[in-house]
């Protein structure tokens, strides 16, 4: 049944989530390279969050740009070009010989995964048609996949301690975009009625949009955080073994998909606000008990948590462009980049916390964030359904 799910799924769908797959290797990647990094250079746990939220700034900050490009034309071109650079430039920041280059190349590799996403998504949701929360879960499944499999492939490329090895990380994203470059002739390019432009996202701005968006923000931190410090908790902190703690955020990241294939289909079928109300509160329970856990009850909470940090993620997307029509682009860009992005430099608080009073305070901070985002969630209105103008 759940195969027959998927039987007419369009061909340029599984490719473009096989693109997001390959491109969203790197942002799991250098969650495991942190306490590679941290170590190599001697970093603090500010300088270590400083690297984290300079490539997702680069990321979020120019997502909406590409997003109102990709609005006013087609440029299918953006995704396999933002693979390749996402990948190369990741590998790089792991063999610079200092930590400002490290800086420079996890930025550029934040602006070639900030490329491929909103002309992704926005193709995706052209050729979803009436089922469009389950393109944009296939689309979004590519992602936390190759979010995940980023860290288990470079854990295991660190292992060795031979920078030759890193090289072999660049091989999925030369390969894929070597395939989206030829395939994209034949992906499908809706004409455009009526361009997305800073007019028609005026028209779109009010407060229940505001409140989505800050909803996403909180997800957003919540998601980061527990990315960034629970590998550092384990590693730095208790002085556990990287590959337990690699296990964990594989874990933690893979299960994201589930969350994400489920998040589309329901709110297909009940609606996007639903999904959101009723996965964001459970999170702080599930952080709660995360510090007094044990044994496999680790891995259970994190899993849990992230199934549903991720159909809370997929909901968002999919209300996000029904709340922006003549603007799915910038939609994509703001709600997988900028708002995202802006949740990120909560990390960069949450390491100056952890400086100051000891890791274990974050994770004090994650169970508040999910009511936050939660007491958000009450103030969304999802929009009648219309058809939209492409």
């Amino acid at each position: 049944m759940s195969l027959n799910l998927f039987k007419n799924v369009p061909r340029a769908i599984w490719l473009i989530a096989a693109g997001h797959l390959v491109a969203d290797l790197s942002p799991g990647a250098l969650y495991v390279a942190l306490p590679f990094l941290k170590a190599k250079f001697s970093l603090s746990y500010a300088e270590v969050s400083a690297i984290v939220l300079l490539q997702n700034l680069a990321s979020s900050v120019s997502q909406p740009l590409f997003g109102y490009l990709s609005d006013q034309k087609h440029r299918l071109w953006l995704m396999p070009a933002g693979c390749l650079i996402t990948g190369v430039f990741l590998a790089a920041s792991l063999l610079v010989p200092n930590y400002y280059l490290v800086m420079v190349c996890t930025a550029l590799s934040g602006l070639g995964n900030a490329a491929f996403h909103p002309e992704a998504a926005k193709t995706v949701n052209f050729i979803g048609g009436k089922e469009k929360g389950k393109a944009v879960s296939l689309f979004s499944v590519g992602g936390y996949a190759g979010v995940a499999l980023g860290s288990l492939f470079l854990a295991a490329l660190l292992w060795g301690k031979q920078s030759s090895q890193i090289l072999l990380y660049t091989i999925p994203s030369i390969v894929i975009s070597i395939a989206l470059f030829y395939e994209i002739a034949k992906i499908p390019r809706p004409e455009i009625r009526g361009r997305g432009s800073l007019g028609t996202l005026r028209e779109c701005v009010n407060w229940p949009l505001l409140a989505l968006l800050g909803m996403i923000l909180t997800r957003a931190t919540v998601t980061a955080g527990i990315s960034t410090f629970v590998p550092l908790y384990y590693v730095s902190y208790l002085g556990g073994s990287e590959v337990y703690a690699s296990s964990l955020l594989t874990v933690y990241l893979a299960a994201g998909a589930v969350g994400t294939m489920f998040g589309g289909i329901l709110s297909d079928k009940f609606g996007s606000k639903q999904v959101m109300l009723f996965s964001i509160l459970p999170i702080a329970l599930l952080m709660y008990w995360f510090l007094s856990a044990s044994g496999v009850w680790v891995f259970v909470i994190l899993a849990l948590a992230n199934i549903l940090l991720s159909a809370t993620a997929t909901s968002s997307l999919v209300l996000t462009q029904k709340m922006m029509p003549k603007n799915v682009g910038m939609a994509s860009g703001f709600t997988l980049g900028f708002s995202v992005g802006l949740g990120t430099m909560g990390v960069l608080g949450l390491g100056q916390v952890a400086d100051l009073w000891g890791i274990t305070w974050v994770f004090d901070i994650l169970v508040l964030l999910p009511a936050i985002g939660f007491v958000l969630t009450l103030f969304i209105r999802e929009p009648e359904p219309r058809p939209v103008r492409v």
